[in-house]
């Protein structure tokens, strides 16, 4: 045991980059029920090493210069990683630059120990945590629409089939008795990024060739949109017959049902792949061999350790500094129209409240002037390290299509005054029924840098992310408000109402008693 200790030293910073990966992620895991396959995946990885393990080719370490200074230059830009990652713990992009320098540093690592062959021989479930990172925004809200527009598309066509009268509306199945929303009818993607998962798990346990994993992964995902239809369809089926209310009593099981299914095709795909097949010449293990002795030295592993507890002792020390200096905005709410003016009060879904996780929330609905319809959601978070992803969870671009209206594009931002603070909203424009639908967001953190105000405040393009890194903003609670009008004929009435709406229903905290 003794003598093997250097060899272990060697993988103690590898060992150390992953769990930090691991942690990084599992705000997302946890919050993001599309990830939540994502708890999976360290374990799986693990196994899929431990079993490579015996089988080894024989080890031929590699000492070039060229490997050390790539592994010094992962453990460098893990600093401006680590100073991001603590003002936006939800950026997506920041997550795959991370995943990909652990991997770097991973396959560096493999090299110098054993070589090539290890690097081959080890590729695959070093690489296999990849699949646990979220995609980036872009491309799954192109996958996410796609999707759920094709369930969509072909539960309509199944019913019209069945004899069921049955219009497809963006994302949303008309029936004759009413709508069957895509939250009801299709989890698409959830169960394609699980599938993927799997797909790629079973292809190396079995040791598929590679054109066999390939065709796995495209049947896999092929089968759970089957798997996707048959649920949308068969809850219009239950719609249609049943009525809507029965749709309560069907959804689980049937939800259930459909990702046994899924898993359960998955597998028999696999198993029928398998047979017969043998191991493409590069999965063919040329025999255990022992470890050479070049693996990185105990002053590497030192030096390596010293440097990440820099990095987290400099990164908490560089924003408590900062913290310090930060000003309180206005607390603001907000407070619906006068009593000349009739409001509905809007419950709020319990899966929403599951979503979001908000300490707060109201929500709102009324006309005024007449044909024009107002709808207000107001959230609060108080502070704490997954605010903020949670806060930019709820993304209009996303859930709105999924209940029927269709997305026409992102207008440019405004600044509007009100009766407690400036706020930003970003503005969206969709269709509903033939008419402009447009969407105000503004997301305020309730602190600012010295010399920012709360007209930029709420800004999570990338200056607005670097901004919060250099001002040391972290961990801030959050309000959300979201306005949707339509029955207005352009943008410029629409921004023109809402700033007076604006000024109407937004006040200083304390006014709202």
């Amino acid at each position: 045991m003794v003598r093997d200790a250097p060899r272990l030293v060697g993988w103690v910073i590898p060992g150390a980059l992953a769990l930090w990966l691991f942690h990084h992620l599992h705000f997302e895991w946890s919050l993001n029920e599309q990830y939540n396959y994502g708890w999976a995946v360290p374990f799986l990885a693990a196994f899929l090493f431990y079993l490579r393990w015996p089988t080894r080719p024989a080890a031929r370490p590699q000492t070039s210069p060229a490997l050390a200074a790539a592994s010094w230059a992962v453990l460098a830009l893990l600093l401006p990683v680590r100073l991001v990652e603590e003002a936006n713990p939800d950026w997506r992009l920041l997550s795959w630059v991370f995943a990909l320098l652990v991997v770097g540093y991973w396959i560096v690592a493999l090299a110098r120990a054993g070589g090539g062959e290890w690097v081959r021989h080890f590729a695959f479930p070093v690489c296999f945590p990849l699949v646990s990172v979220p995609w980036l925004v872009q491309f799954e809200n192109v996958v996410v629409q796609g999707l759920t527009r094709a369930v969509a598309y072909a539960a309509v066509e199944i019913a019209s089939w069945a004899g069921i009268g049955a219009y497809q509306l963006g994302n949303v199945i008309q029936l004759p008795n009413g709508f069957v929303g895509v939250d009801e009818a299709c989890s698409g993607v959830k169960t394609l990024q699980a599938a993927i998962m799997v797909a790629l798990f079973l292809g190396e346990l079995l040791r598929l060739t590679r054109q066999r994993r390939l065709a796995l992964l495209l049947l896999g995902a092929g089968w759970v949109f089957a798997c996707n239809v048959g649920r949308a369809t068969t809850l219009v089926l239950v719609a249609a017959t049943r009525g809507l209310d029965a749709l309560k009593d069907w959804h689980d099981g049937i939800g259930t049902a459909v990702l046994v299914l899924g898993m359960a095709g998955l597998v028999a795909i696999a198993w029928l792949l398998a047979r017969g097949s043998d191991p493409a010449a590069d999965e063919i293990a040329v025999g255990p061999g022992e470890t050479g002795r070049t693996e990185p030295s105990m002053g590497h592993t030192a030096f390596a350790v010293a440097w990440l507890a820099l990095i987290f002792a400099g990164t908490e020390l560089w924003y408590r500094s900062h913290e310090r200096r930060l000003i309180a905005l206005p607390e603001w709410q907000t407070r619906w129209p006068s009593e000349q003016t009739p409001v509905r009060e809007m419950p709020i879904a319990d899966e929403t409240q599951a979503i979001l996780r908000y300490n707060h929330a109201s929500s709102a609905a009324w006309e005024d002037p007449r044909g024009v319809t107002w709808w207000t959601f107001f959230a609060r978070w108080e502070p704490q390290q997954t605010a903020l992803q949670l806060v930019r969870s709820h993304s209009p671009e996303i859930c709105l299509p999924a209940a029927g209206r269709s997305f026409r594009g992102e207008l440019p931002p405004i600044v509007l005054e009100t009766g407690a603070t400036p706020l930003r909203f970003r503005v969206y424009e969709f269709e509903q029924g033939g008419h402009r639908l447009f969407v105000y967001v503004c997301i305020q953190e309730d602190k600012v840098a010295p010399g920012g105000n709360a007209a930029t405040a709420g800004e999570w393009n990338l200056r607005g992310r670097l901004r919060a890194v250099a001002s040391g903003q972290r961990n801030l609670g959050q309000r959300l408000l979201e306005v949707a009008v339509i029955g207005l004929r352009n943008s410029g009435e629409a921004n023109d109402a809402m700033a007076r709406t604006v000024r109407q229903i937004v006040v200083p905290a304390a006014a709202t008693g």
